[in-house]
């Protein structure tokens, strides 16, 4: 099997996703360039794409692949992870990276740290559960929702009118590019369910300069009919910065428009939105991607000067409504990076997400 891409735009080395071949489900790919030039193309178990690490190309410029099956390839050699008390730590690169945690002393799965190759956090300190204070329940990168039936899934108040999230099970892959932390999820009003979720955190062994982490969430409406409600809270990736990012001190927002301020982010549509601003002696930000396939693509977006990073397709807009076990899907990727906006090529590496090479399969 032979495979001929091009480039829309010339590009340095970056991460994209590719098609895959119809009837082919390998899990991973080898891809030997003319010059004998290898590179590995990992599955996504998800949709038929294959993600790669493709080197500098100029735009127009072809390269052909003789391409097979790769059988028992090895893990990511840049990413690890240890499992104890209700957590995953991950390195990447040889040094901390993140911290996922699953525990039930909280009302959701979080992630906290994301830490900077400084070794500094780039979110928040987490508060304690149900604790008094500046939205305690803005506790690093969480999935949640204020309006799932009429329960608040955002706000943290233990008692009716309010939900938490409880994780049911966890699964761990470990691919040639990537470490996958996939989980499945019940949504609670107290102890009645409302609906369960599968999610997955997809961690791309890159640089540290533009860590990728791909996001997803498939919601089902597997305990009867599901309203989701229209919010102007988010819904349902949410990112809580570092107080020093924060666009009120020493940070910036900047959406795909290049708005750079609350006025002109807030409640608005964009394909992409960033949000950096100094940590230590170190620039840092993270950038959000919205997916084309997500529901009311491009999504609005609920960013606050204080802070607070979270797409939401549900602000000002109508109830959305889920039949009895049907489901709807969201993807976001995150890149994690170092340096402002223009610094972080971010325009660029969305289009590497969304507009990726031009690919012909042959035999």
């Amino acid at each position: 099997m032979k495979l001929t891409l091009s480039l829309p735009r010339s590009r340095t080395k970056h991460l994209t996703s590719i098609p895959a071949p119809e009837g082919c489900e390998a899990a991973a790919l080898l891809l030997v360039t003319q010059d004998g030039l290898q590179y590995i193309a990992e599955r996504d178990p998800c949709v038929p794409v294959y993600y790669v690490h493709l080197p500098n190309l100029t735009a127009g410029q072809e390269m052909t692949c003789d391409v097979s099956p790769l059988e028992e390839p090895q893990a990511a050699p840049g990413i690890r992870h240890t499992q104890e008390n209700e957590q995953v730590n991950v390195t990447l690169a040889g040094a901390p990276f993140m911290t996922f945690h699953h525990s039930t002393a909280y009302p959701k799965p979080v992630i906290n740290p994301l830490l900077t190759p400084g070794g500094i956090n780039m979110l928040r300190e987490p508060m304690a559960a149900y604790e008094d204070g500046e939205h305690p329940w803005q506790r690093g990168l969480t999935l949640m929702q204020g309006a799932i039936n009429g329960v608040d899934c955002w706000n943290e108040q233990n008692q009716p009118g309010f939900g938490c999230t409880i994780q049911d099970t966890m699964e761990i892959g470990q691919g040639p590019l990537s470490t996958v932390i996939a989980t499945t999820n019940t949504w609670y009003e107290k102890e009645k369910p409302l609906m369960t979720d599968r999610r997955s955190y997809r961690l791309f062994d890159t640089p540290r300069e533009a860590v990728v982490l791909d996001v997803t969430l498939m919601l089902e409406a597997s305990q009867g009919p599901i309203t989701i409600g229209a919010t102007k809270e988010g819904g349902f990736l949410c990112i809580r910065v570092n107080p020093t990012m924060d666009a009120a001190a020493g940070g910036q927002m900047e959406n795909a428009y290049g708005a750079t301020d609350e006025i002109g982010c807030w409640s608005k549509p964009a394909h992409w939105m960033d949000y950096y601003g100094p940590v230590g002696d170190e620039v840092t930000g993270f950038a959000i991607f919205d997916h084309p396939d997500n529901f009311r693509y491009p999504t609005t977006w609920h960013v606050r000067g204080y802070g607070l990073f979270a797409p939401n397709c549900w602000m000002f807009k109508d109830d959305h409504h889920l039949a009895a076990e049907e489901t709807i899907t969201f993807r976001w990727r995150v890149v994690i990076h170092t340096g402002n906006t223009q610094q972080a090529d971010i325009a660029n590496r969305f289009l590497d997400y969304v507009d990726g090479p031009r690919v012909e399969w042959s035999k």
